[in-house]
């Protein structure tokens, strides 16, 4: 996913690949994009408020920005 560490499977027996990209369900895949830029700047920036108490490693798994 280009805005966060998540990982989402690419194959899944029985279930259409298409579909397993979250980008392709959408009918319009830039309203996908903003969205998701959205929702990520929106963690990082709630986050901030607890970043100074949290490890590392879980830093790094906060949404990236631009993807």
């Amino acid at each position: 996913m280009p805005y966060s560490a998540l990982t989402v499977p690419t194959t899944c027996p029985g279930v259409p690949q298409k579909i397993l990209d979250p980008k392709n369900t959408w009918a319009d895949g830039n309203g996908y994009d903003q969205t998701a830029r959205d929702l990520a700047a929106r963690f990082r920036n709630n986050f901030g408020k607890y970043a100074a108490n949290v490890e590392p490693e879980i830093l790094k798994a906060q949404p990236r920005e631009g993807g």
